[in-house]
């Protein structure tokens, strides 16, 4: 029985969920964490509510960003920048 999605497609969907994911933690996580610290260093305490607001959207929206890269590769195919090109024939190897 034929599958609607290739197994070449769920694979690179699942590597575009992790890769986007991880760039998104990377992002989220450095930025809300900064943005926290500089306010609670600015005004000498730390805002709980701005704090957790914070740290819930940096947790909450790489899972997010993951999930879209997922289901855009599962819809649309394998983008053509993660498929590997053929290899180059060096220069000279089918010198006679």
């Amino acid at each position: 029985m034929a599958r609607i999605v290739p197994d070449e497609v769920r694979v690179a969907a699942k590597r575009g969920f992790v890769r986007s994911t991880a760039q998104a933690y990377a992002t989220a996580l450095a930025g809300g964490v900064s943005a926290t610290t500089v306010l609670a260093v600015a005004t000498g305490e730390v805002p709980v509510l701005a704090t957790v607001v914070t740290w819930a959207v940096a947790l909450v929206s790489p899972l997010a960003a993951g999930a879209a890269s997922y289901l855009d590769i599962l819809s649309k195919g394998i983008p053509t920048d993660y498929i590997p090109s053929a290899p180059q024939e060096q220069a000279g190897s089918h010198a006679a």
